[in-house]
């Protein structure tokens, strides 16, 4: 009787599984295929005959989808790296200070986040242009970094309080001032939630549009997804040159989601805890 319920539960997972990664595995089998194997009907599965023209057209010669790359992966880095510095020290300052009305904070910062991004872009737009920030990856990074900082603090705040507080008291009572206990206690044991919080942020940050497209307006400040999105012409659309352009900018996502899932799980599981 045990075996029915189980058996509908490992279909329900795999169902998930195929349903979620159905349109990844399409858009590499369209990568591979001539342009007449993608328009040819019925649809070819299996791509007949294979291909990597497409990966050498764009390579070689529409080179800027790698300074695409490149303008996505500088925004992502040093958005994560603002997130994790300021949203550390918030989330630290909340879960452990005793500091008045954290909770109504937390709630206000979680409020903020909830505003779509593009109800931000008129006020952003204007700024961003007075002060010169307009087209730099400076500006692209402040705009990020405000906008997925309160998911850091909040991140980080949950974990913050699975830790065990006697660490902590114990080296106040040598004499240890709250700053040095938090790098040098809490950062430590709190690197899986850092590593967990931050490729989730690095993600985030790789994978916004709105912002990225209204604030680098410039051809070589484009990030990933705005150049991509612009590859369709008015009177076609080049299902080859972005289906291997996607595959592309997605490469390093995928490769360092799978060198650190086990620390992406392992922080989510321990940040929830409690």
């Amino acid at each position: 009787m045990q075996s029915r319920p189980r058996f509908g539960l490992y279909l329900l997972v795999g169902l998930s599984v195929v349903i979620s990664f159905f349109p990844i595995v399409w858009l590499i089998l369209t990568s591979v295929k001539t342009t007449g194997g993608i328009y040819a009907w019925p649809p070819q599965y299996i791509p007949n005959p294979f291909t990597l023209e497409n990966y050498r057209k764009i390579l070689f010669d529409s080179p800027e989808l790698l300074l695409y790359v490149w303008n996505s992966f500088v925004v992502a880095l040093g958005t994560t790296a603002l997130c994790l510095g300021f949203g550390g020290l918030a989330g630290y300052a909340l879960s452990r200070l005793r500091i008045r009305h954290a909770g109504v904070i937390m709630v206000a910062i979680l409020a903020v986040s909830m505003f779509p991004p593009v109800s931000l872009l008129p006020s952003l737009f204007q700024n961003f242009l007075n002060f010169g920030l307009l087209n730099t990856y400076t500006g692209l990074i402040l705009a990020h970094t405000g906008l997925f900082l309160p998911f850091t603090v909040w991140m980080l705040a949950s974990y913050f309080a699975t830790l065990p507080a006697e660490i902590e008291e114990a080296a106040k009572m040598d004499g240890m001032g709250t700053l040095r206990i938090f790098l040098s206690i809490v950062i430590p044991l709190s690197w899986p939630g850092f590593v967990a919080t931050g490729l989730i942020v690095f993600i985030f940050s790789w994978n916004e549009f709105p912002l990225a497209l209204v604030l680098m307006t410039q051809d070589a400040m484009r990030t990933a997804p705005v150049g991509i999105s612009l590859y369709p012409g008015e009177y076609a659309f080049p299902w080859e040159t972005i289906s291997t352009a996607t595959v592309i900018a997605i490469v390093p996502i995928l490769v360092i989601t799978a060198i650190f899932q086990k620390q992406i799980i392992g922080g989510l599981t321990a940040g929830s805890g409690k």
